[in-house]
């Protein structure tokens, strides 16, 4: 069943360009449409009005929240919501939303946003051709999804595409399979290392996990060295120098020893692309390749 939004969240969602929205509190707003979170009228009167606005969407969508579970994450369209409200966690109720395209985005429309350049949309396209796994580095709000989403508009091939949260714009026949939570009895739940392997029995061309963040991690380096080829996935990185941190941190999760997660990850991954805000705006900074001695990484200027 679509969940309509009522007019206090879709004069807040209604801004062009809008990536993110966040209330501290209903006097509190903040937008930001490509040039950071700028302070912006709140559509809430009261945080009383906000809390149980959130409350409402809370139990529309089937994510409680309220005061025996204060936090919740739900998403409504192509908006992803993370609420807290203030039974004990804080002192007003905070919302954080995420806000995707909901509209195919290309390599030409990130030239255009400076967030690539003309060269690089070359060299990707190259890399894309040649089924190359590739890993999307960045931190929060950098342009992971954008960019993942890019390249999967290039493609008309069977990808199996694995998210915690719908975020991914796709067309057919690239197909979605989403990460569920377990119900208010404990039943139910279906993890993402769990999606990875039911995957892999569907006959991927191609297969993309929105992010790893844990034991999934180990089974998605198996299937690349399985043979399973055009993999890309995203890592919340800050640079490139905190890559190898961050892979052992993931290879420990999945239960893999130090030197096995070094081979792995070295072996399977052909490219690392490193995405940060410059200036506020989203840029594709830097370009890697491992050498295959340890985690040393190779930069590429395309």
């Amino acid at each position: 069943m679509e969940i309509a939004l009522d007019q206090r969240w879709q004069t807040l969602l209604a801004k062009p360009g809008l990536t993110d929205l966040v209330l501290n509190g209903a006097s509190h707003c903040y937008a930001d449409t490509g040039s950071g979170l700028m302070r912006t009228r709140s559509s809430f009167e009261t945080d009383a009005e906000l809390t149980q606005a959130l409350i409402e969407l809370g139990f529309q969508t089937g994510n409680r929240i309220d005061m025996s579970r204060p936090i919740s994450d739900f998403t409504i369209g192509r908006h992803r919501f993370h609420a807290a409200l203030p039974f004990g966690v804080s002192t007003r109720p905070l919302v954080s939303i995420r806000c995707h395209a909901g509209k195919k985005i290309t390599l030409e429309n990130l030239v255009s946003a400076d967030m690539i350049s003309g060269s690089e949309k070359d060299f990707l396209v190259s890399e894309l051709a040649n089924k190359s796994n590739i890993a999307v580095c960045g931190a929060t709000s950098s342009g992971k999804t954008t960019l993942v989403g890019a390249l999967l508009a290039q493609l008309s091939e069977r990808v199996i595409c694995l998210e915690q949260v719908p975020e991914l714009y796709l067309e057919a026949p690239a197909i979605r399979l989403t990460e569920r939570v377990a119900n208010q009895e404990g039943l139910g739940a279906v993890s993402l290392n769990q999606l990875v392997i039911e995957a892999l029995r569907m006959r991927p061309d191609r297969l993309v996990v929105g992010e790893v963040r844990g034991a999934e991690f180990g089974v998605l380096l198996q299937a690349m060295n399985n043979g399973h080829r055009g993999t890309m996935t995203t890592l919340h990185v800050r640079d490139l120098d905190s890559l190898p941190a961050r892979l052992q941190m993931l290879g420990r999760l999945s239960g893999l020893s130090p030197e096995l997660t070094t081979e792995l990850v070295t072996s399977s991954f052909d490219l690392v692309l490193q995405l940060d805000r410059v200036d506020g705006a989203r840029r594709l900074v830097e370009i890697g390749r491992f050498t295959g001695e340890g985690y040393e990484i190779q930069r590429v200027r395309p």
